[in-house]
């Protein structure tokens, strides 16, 4: 090749190079827009680990998989317990490894189901002193308290929880951040409403903490959430008080409800997970502005349960299970499909007669045939919620957990009229009764028996709850065996598996499944 032919060769491919050079293009920057989405998974008032109807709501394992599906969409999703999760539970009453179990089974489904936050409810205090405290230290989720403390002796200070016992605050800051950098802080505060009282805890006025703890947080945050556990009224005072708390994920009450105040939110879901409340929150850090999108979310057989919680909730039912099959009762049985809620929550029971009272009293009345009336006290009946639905022998379980005896009682008419008239006056405690064929005419201020005028000086046979006649009901420490006024007791004869009366569960059973016919 000669040097023209070189020169040539090089030119073309200089020419070659500079034609494919690449065209630069302006690439979009993708910087922090000061803005940012935070969710909220709310629940509140939970007794119930696994679906409750036959299956087809409830479940802790298909909100488990409500919290992964909204994670995988959004990291910074916290899931909330608004209260009430230890106790009442018919599983919580049973003995496993040498002592109670005491909600020990939902403090683990609620860690394997990814739990964030929670606050106490009054049910918590259900329990004795050590069984909260181990509770606290099996939990992997955080507890905040700004009202209730654990007293010791003399002194006060806060509970303790999780494996290293830090102690639960009376607020806290969370910080989330999202995938173009925008961070902000939450701050959190807990409220507990003081009505159940013991020794071991101290419960400052729920009020005045709100204030503080929201005071204090404005200056930690960009806004201020609280977790709840009041009666509705209260959570509306307490916005109103303090409206820069834009959301109260609130419980207590067992029916969803959902109230504006201001700007403010107060929610509350179903009780026992039926539903959860879905809260997504956008703020914008430049506007300072927040706005709050709130979604009820049912919990029913659409939802498919994740594994590994469900696994957890399958080892303590199947514990339940085999305890249950072993005292004669078959836990999956339906036996009665009502057509409207039975009433059983606190603050209906004890304080007026309702439907599954009057139920259970007729039940006590089948399984003592040659009682003139029936009666037994409301604290007794511990499910706290409404029975829809179908109805299993699982829900009588967990509606009479203490189990007892039907006792019969000759009583003269004196102490009958007595009893009735100090139970209809004890409103508002476990010592109101619920009753069948006892009527009281409020015109006249006058007791019917079965539709008869109560006789005075007539000997009435009286069917009731074993724990009625101890004495250690409260304002009937009169009423137990040695009163004068009580002639004779009846009690089920132990060796007849067929006499209904050696377990109220049972006779409740066998005349719910009576109504069927």
């Amino acid at each position: 090749m000669n040097l023209s032919s070189t020169k040539l060769l090089y030119s073309l491919l200089l020419l070659f190079c500079f034609s494919c050079k690449p065209t630069k293009v302006p690439v979009a920057t993708t910087g922090d827009d000061n803005q940012i989405e935070v969710v909220f998974l709310q629940m509140n008032d939970v007794y119930e680990i696994a679906p409750l109807e036959g299956g087809r709501v409830g479940g802790m394992a298909r909100v488990a998989a409500i919290k992964k599906q909204l994670l995988q969409r959004n990291p910074n999703t916290y899931a909330v317990m608004a209260g009430d999760f230890l106790n009442p539970s018919v599983i919580g009453n049973m003995t496993y490894e040498g002592s109670r179990i005491r909600g020990r089974q939902m403090v683990e489904v609620m860690n394997a189901a990814g739990v964030d936050l929670v606050t106490f409810g009054n049910h918590e205090f259900d329990i004795k002193e050590e069984e909260l405290l181990n509770r606290l230290q099996e939990s992997t989720f955080q507890w905040v308290s700004s009202n209730v403390s654990h007293k010791t002796g003399t002194s006060t200070q806060p509970f303790t929880s999780g494996a290293q016992a830090k102690p639960v605050p009376k607020t806290m800051v969370l910080e989330a951040r999202d995938e173009d950098g925008t961070q902000i802080k939450i701050g959190v505060l807990g409220l507990t409403i003081p009505s159940n009282k013991v020794k071991f805890a101290e419960y400052t006025d729920f009020k005045t903490e709100a204030t503080q703890a929201y005071q204090s947080l404005q200056s930690q945050a960009d806004f201020v959430v609280a977790i709840t556990h009041l009666d509705i009224e209260d959570d509306i005072e307490v916005s109103k008080q303090n409206q820069g708390i834009r959301l109260l994920m609130g419980g207590h009450e067992h029916t969803n409800s959902y109230d504006t105040v201001g700007t403010a939110i107060v929610a509350k879901a179903d009780a026992n997970a039926k539903s959860v409340y879905v809260h997504t929150l956008k703020y914008n850090k430049t506007s300072r502005q927040l706005s709050i999108q709130s979604t009820l979310q049912s919990v029913d057989q659409t939802i498919t349960p994740e594994p590994v919680t469900e696994g957890v909730v399958s080892k303590w039912t199947g514990i339940a299970d085999q305890s249950f099959k072993e005292l004669g009762f078959d836990p999956h049985e339906a036996i009665f499909v009502t057509t409207e809620p039975l009433e059983g929550r606190e603050s209906h029971m004890r304080y007026e007669p309702t439907n599954l009272g009057k139920l259970i009293a007729k039940a006590i009345s089948a399984a003592a045939p040659q009682s003139e009336v029936a009666m037994l006290n409301s604290g007794s009946v511990r499910v706290d919620d409404q029975l829809s639905g179908t109805i299993t022998q699982y829900d009588i379980l967990r509606t009479l957990p203490f189990a007892g005896r039907i006792l019969e009682a000759d009583m003269k008419g004196t102490l009958l009229e007595k009893v009735l008239t100090i139970g209809m006056k004890n409103v508002g405690i476990g010592g109101y009764l619920q009753t069948d064929k006892a009527e009281f005419e409020a015109t006249q201020g006058k007791w019917y028996i079965d539709g008869k005028l109560l006789n005075p000086n007539k000997t009435y046979r009286v069917a009731l709850s074993d724990y009625l006649l101890t004495g250690l009901e409260s304002n009937l420490e009169f009423l137990k065996a040695g009163n004068p006024d009580i002639l004779h007791i009846y009690e089920p004869d132990a060796s007849n598996k067929s006499d209904m009366r050696n377990d109220i569960r049972m006779a409740v059973v066998a005349y719910m499944r009576s109504l069927r016919k």
